[in-house]
């Protein structure tokens, strides 16, 4: 069924391009809901961010697949699922869940009675995300909203198969992205030669389905979650992305940062990089971290200022602990998580065996291995 749609209310931050969405009130304002009292900080809140009652994240691309044979799981607010979609007595599908360099996330949020879900990022390649969401039972159709980490390839290769063969039939998703860099080409310096891994298109985003909203500053999505906006470099972690920018190739360079705006071809600093966070009722910040290309610590200690929460339930996404990074940064990241002590860690995509073997040995009860098709539901029992 496709969704009856809201109008956006209390719109306060200014975002390019300066459009109206129709979506279920993707950015309605929590007005009269109530911040949880849980692991205050001693930062006000920058956002009035309301506990939902429980998230379930499911992984919908990522780059390990396991097949139908791990064991379901219930840990204290975390129940693992490792079979989520597949229907009992179904014949195994001739069709498997296909892995690739890439990540998606599926986020469902409940506050009483109102469900809201966000897809964050869509993977590498149309295919894995389309034959992925059918597989998992997922109808695109359903969703409320989009994010978009980052301007990498391997993060919005995907977007075009998300409503492949539905012939127009959805109204646009909204899709918040951080800043004007996330069109500027791109070219990964992984390799020798360079290789151009290119340049989003927001054309073709439109043509796909999409409605996109730019804001560097934190946004609340359709009440539930928010995103951190432009994360700052407050730790010792340095921004180490192994791809430079090109200023005013597929992006408007005017819409860039003042020092960018005259430079031919620059390293890739993450500025318009965001990560995606919610609340949960007596638990507290669930925080999905995409790639962390300014930092996973920076990640979390952002979205612990907007929420003014300091108690960490769990840490998700890529942490991006291999090069330029090293392996001395991997081993002090394990020792910084060990300072905030979130009860969980769930490293995905591009963390690095590194920074998974250390935390696995300092606190192995805290690390969760994720597997395509794998939903963390988080909420208490």
């Amino acid at each position: 069924m496709l969704s009856v749609p809201h109008s956006f209310e209390n719109m306060n931050t200014m975002v390019r391009p300066a459009v109206s969405i129709n979506r279920r009130g993707f950015l309605a304002s929590s007005a009269g809901l109530c911040l949880v009292h849980l692991g205050r900080g001693k930062n006000s809140p920058s956002l009035e961010i309301p506990p939902v009652d429980e998230v379930s994240l499911q992984v919908v691309v990522d780059n390990a697949t396991f097949g139908p044979f791990l064991p379901d799981q219930s840990l204290p607010g975390l129940k693992i699922l490792r079979n989520a979609g597949v229907s009992s007595g179904a014949s195994l599908s001739r069709r498997p869940l296909m892995a690739e360099f890439g990540l998606s996330v599926l986020a469902e949020s409940s506050l009483g009675p109102v469900t809201r879900r966000v897809l964050v990022d869509f993977g590498y390649s149309p295919e894995v995300i389309h034959s992925n969401l059918s597989l998992l039972g997922i109808d695109p159709r359903s969703l409320d909203a989009s994010v978009l980490s980052h301007g990498h390839l391997d993060h919005y290769g995907g977007f075009t198969g998300l409503f492949d063969g539905m012939n127009g039939s959805i109204r646009k998703l909204p899709l918040v992205v951080g800043g004007e860099e996330v069109f500027c080409q791109r070219v990964a310096m992984v390799s020798t030669p360079p290789q151009i891994m290119g340049a989003l298109d927001r054309e073709q985003l439109a043509k796909a389905g999409f409605d996109v909203r730019i804001s560097s500053t934190p946004q609340l999505l359709g009440g539930h979650a928010f995103t951190t906006g432009t994360i700052p470099l407050a730790s010792f972690e340095r921004a180490a992305i192994p791809t430079q920018m090109r200023p005013g190739v597929g992006c408007d360079a005017s819409a860039l940062s003042p020092s960018k705006r005259g430079a031919k071809q620059i390293p890739d600093d993450g500025e318009h990089e965001l990560a995606t966070c919610f609340v949960v009722k007596n638990l507290g910040l669930v925080v999905i971290a995409s790639c962390s290309h300014r930092g996973v610590i920076n990640s979390v200690r952002r979205a612990q200022e907007i929420s003014g929460i300091d108690k960490v339930h769990a840490v998700i996404g890529g942490f991006h602990l291999v090069r330029p990074r090293t392996e001395a940064e991997a081993r002090r990241t394990v020792a910084e998580f060990a300072k905030i002590d979130p009860t969980y860690l769930i490293p995905m995509h591009c963390t690095g065996e590194v920074f998974i073997a250390e935390a696995l040995r300092v606190f192995p009860q805290k690390v969760i291995r994720p597997y395509v098709g794998t939903k963390f539901v988080l909420g208490e029992a």
